[in-house]
């Protein structure tokens, strides 16, 4: 392969590397403030799309405003198709935990992002050395819950750590439907959603990246042999002449 096509080759090559980094999705709840029901099992739902050409998801984040209540009574998802992440259990409940008790954590309120590459999971965060705003709010970046269990199981079930977490959505198509759901189990006290945000890295699937590799590739050849072909064209009209 001579220098020239070897360049080419190399910038589809790279071409089709760019065309396969992640592209942010945003979906950012823009509504008023909406109160949970306080003990009910009806819950709220937050129902959402995306539409992009990007046809792969990579990773999921999500940022969470909800203030007032009692921690340890919210119940709160993410789910897309045949992904399911429990972002919220009761946070706190557990028997044998340390710091851990049947009604969960009494804090009001989280402003927190979920992100799997959080250092902690969020259901014991009073153990992983927590920081709260001024309205007593939990911060920072944790990891989600993951427990899907049912949220009126006893105690003694939240002490296990659960797997259903951002990587259920792993490879899926981000296009499409996607519901936010939240619920306040326990009565006593009520929880609002101020605000929240998805967000989502997609690609475009493997076998279209490689597509459009080979189709750079094939192209690059191509114009190689054109040149090769006028060239040895010239050089032969040139012999002629002498």
């Amino acid at each position: 392969m001579k220098s020239g096509l070897a360049k080419a080759v190399l910038l589809a090559v790279v071409a089709g590397w760019c065309s396969s980094t992640s592209a942010a999705l945003l979906y950012d709840y823009s509504g008023s403030s909406v109160a949970l029901p306080d003990g009910n099992g009806s819950g709220v739902a937050f129902g959402f799309s995306i539409s992009d050409p990007s046809s792969s998801i990579t990773a999921v984040t999500v940022t969470l405003n909800l203030s007032g209540g009692f921690n340890g009574d919210v119940y709160a998802y993410l789910s897309h198709g045949s992904g399911f992440a429990v972002l919220l259990n009761r946070t706190g409940r557990g028997s044998t935990t340390p710091g851990s008790s049947a009604a969960g954590y009494a804090n009001t309120g989280f402003a927190i992002t979920f992100d799997s590459t959080a250092s902690a999971n969020v259901h014991f965060y009073q153990n992983n050395s927590p920081s709260y705003n001024g309205s007593g709010q939990l911060t920072g970046f944790w990891q989600p819950d993951g427990r899907a269990i049912d949220p009126g199981l006893a105690a003694s079930a939240f002490d296990a750590s659960g797997s259903a977490n951002f990587s259920t959505f792993t490879g899926l198509n981000p296009n499409g439907n996607w519901t936010l759901y939240l619920e306040d189990v326990s009565s006593g006290g009520i929880s609002t959603l101020n605000d929240f945000s998805v967000s989502v890295s997609a690609v475009p699937e493997p076998a279209n990246i490689a597509l459009g590799i080979f189709a750079g590739i094939f192209a690059s050849a191509t114009l190689w042999r054109r040149r090769r072909r006028n060239q040895i064209a010239a050089n032969a009209a040139d012999r002629a002449v002498i």
